[in-house]
C-alpha cells in the first residue's frame, strides 16, 4: 500500500511539473530540474540507508522523505506560478535579485559588494552561476532541505523515545502547513531549520559514541549555521555545551544553574560583540538589552504588530514579561486576533491545529521529565533558548509565525511522544475495560 502511494504521488507530481514547465514561460530547464531532482533523491536515499537500522525502517523513511519532498515541490510550484513574487515573504524578492547579481559578478560582469554575501545569497548565487537564472532549481534545493529536516526529526525522536514516536513526529513535520510553506520559499528558514535539527541529531549521536566524522560534521554545521544567521551561532552553542553535562534527578537543579551561568556568559559575549560593532556605525555602544529593545521597535509595524509597548531594555523587565511574550510567540495568532487579512486568517486556522499538537508536546515533555529522560535536554534547551530570544525580540505576529518554524519542528519531537502515550493509554483501556 505504501509503495503504491509513492508511485501515485510521483505520477501526480510528474504530471503537474510537466504542466508547470510547459505553461509557465518564466521557468525553463526541465532537464536540469529533473537531473537535480534525481540527485536529491539519491542523497536522501543514501542518508536513509546510512542511518536506518533495518529494511522496514528504510521503507518508511523513504516514504516520508518522498512525501515531504514532493509536497514542498507542489507548494513551490503553486505559490510561484499563481501568486506574486514575495507574497508570503517580501525578502524573497531581494534574495533572488541578489543571487542573480552575485552570479553575474562571479561570471565577470559588473560589481557587487562582497560584504553582503551571506549564506542564503551565496547559495542562491551559486545555483544561478551554475544553471543560469533558474529560480525553480533553487526552490527544489530548499524543498530538499525541508524534507531532510523531517528525517532529522525522525532520527532525533527515535533516539530520545522510540520508533513509533518518531513516526508520529515525522508525519506531522512532513505535512504541517507552516513547515511546508517556509521550506517552499528560497529564504533563510529552510537552511537554518535543517542545520539546527542536524546539529541536534549529531549532538545526540556524539553523546552516545564519540566519532571523528560526527565531530567534523558538527563543527562544519555550526560554522555554516553562523554563515546564515550569526546570532544563531551563539544560541546553539549554549545547548550543545549544556547537553554534555550529566543529568541525574539528584543533580538536576545544579545542572540548571550551570546552564543558566553558561547562558549569561554567552550573553555577555554577545553584548561585547555588539559594543564593538555599533561604534563602527557612528553610534554609542549599547548593552545587549538596549540593542534588543531597538530590534523590537524595528519589528513593530504592519497589521500584525503586537505588544510593542512592552519595554525590555533592562534585565528585570525582560524576565517579568518573558512568560507573556513566550505565550504570544508559541501560540499566536489567536482566534480572536483575526484581522481580515487572508494571510492572518490562514495562520489562525493553522494555529487551531497547532494547539492540538502543542498540547501533546506538553504531555510528552512532562512524562519525559517524570520518567527521568534527561537525554531530552539538548532539544529542550534549544527550544528554550530560541523561543526566549525570539519572544523578546519580535513584536509582529507574522514574523513570529515565520521564526517559530525553527522551534515548532523541534516541539514536534515531544508531540510524537505525547501521541504515542495517547495511543498506549487507549490500548490499555481497551485491554482493561
Amino acid at each position: 500500500m505504501r509503495n503504491n502511494t509513492i508511485v501515485y504521488v510521483i505520477s501526480v507530481m510528474a504530471a503537474a511539473l510537466i504542466g508547470w514547465f510547459l505553461f509557465d514561460p518564466r521557468f525553463g530547464g526541465m532537464i536540469e530540474y529533473a537531473v537535480m531532482l534525481l540527485f536529491f533523491l539519491f542523497i536522501g536515499g543514501f542518508v536513509i540507508v546510512f542511518y536506518a537500522e533495518n529494511d522496514e525502517e528504510r521503507r518508511y523513511l523513504f516514504f516520508i522523505f518522498v512525501t515531504a519532498f514532493f509536497l514542498r515541490m507542489l507548494v513551490s510550484m503553486l505559490v510561484h506560478s499563481l501568486l506574486p513574487q514575495g507574497y508570503f515573504a517580501p525578502d524573497e524578492v531581494g534574495i533572488l535579485f541578489n543571487g542573480k547579481m552575485i552570479a553575474h559578478y562571479w561570471a565577470g560582469g559588473g560589481s557587487y559588494d562582497t560584504k553582503m554575501i551571506d549564506g542564503v545569497r551565496f547559495f542562491a548565487g551559486s545555483i544561478f552561476y551554475i544553471f543560469g537564472y533558474k529560480p525553480h532549481i533553487l526552490f527544489l534545493f530548499v524543498n530538499f532541505l525541508g524534507a531532510m529536516s523531517v528525517l532529522n526529526i525522525y532520527f532525533i525522536a527515535r533516539r530520545l523515545f522510540n520508533e513509533q514516536s518518531a513516526k508520529y513526529a515525522s508525519i506531522v513535520a512532513a505535512v504541517l502547513p507552516s513547515l511546508v510553506l517556509w521550506s517552499s520559499l528560497p529564504l533563510k528558514d529552510p537552511y537554518t531549520q535543517f542545520l539546527i535539527t542536524f546539529i541536534i541529531h549529531l549532538t545526540l549521536r556524539l553523546k552516545q559514541r564519540l566519532r571523528i566524522n560526527n565531530v567534523l560534521l558538527l563543527v562544519g554545521s555550526i560554522l555554516l549555521l553562523g554563515f546564515f544567521r550569526a546570532y544563531l551561532l551563539l544560541m546553539i552553542l549554549v545547548p550543545i555545551a549544556s547537553s554534555f553535562i550529566p543529568y541525574r534527578p539528584d543533580t538536576f537543579i545544579r545542572n540548571v544553574v550551570v546552564i543558566f551561568v553558561l547562558a549569561i556568559v554567552f550573553a555577555a559575549f554577545l553584548s561585547s560583540y555588539e559594543s564593538k560593532q555599533v561604534p563602527l556605525q557612528g553610534e554609542k555602544p549599547q548593552s545587549v538589552f538596549q540593542t534588543l529593545e531597538q530590534t523590537r521597535t524595528g519589528f513593530y509595524q504592519g497589521g500584525s504588530k503586537i505588544l510593542g509597548h512592552i519595554n525590555v531594555s533592562n534585565p528585570v523587565d525582560a524576565v517579568l514579561y518573558l512568560p507573556l511574550l513566550l505565550t504570544v510567540f508559541l501560540l499566536a495568532p489567536f482566534p480572536w486576533n483575526i484581522s481580515g487579512s487572508i494571510l492572518h486568517n490562514v495562520a489562525t486556522a493553522e494555529g487551531l491545529i497547532w494547539y492540538y499538537f502543542f498540547y501533546y508536546a506538553l504531555k510528552g515533555l512532562i512524562r519525559s521529565l517524570k520518567e527521568g529522560r534527561f537525554n531530552i535536554m539538548p532539544v529542550l534547551v534549544v527550544i528554550g533558548v530560541l523561543s526566549s530570544a525570539y519572544a523578546l525580540a519580535i513584536t509582529n505576529m507574522g514574523a513570529a509565525y515565520r521564526f517559530r518554524g525553527q522551534v515548532s519542528i523541534l516541539i514536534l519531537v515531544f508531540s510524537g511522544y505525547g501521541l504515542y502515550l495517547r495511543r498506549e493509554e487507549k490500548e490499555k483501556r481497551i485491554d482493561n475495560p
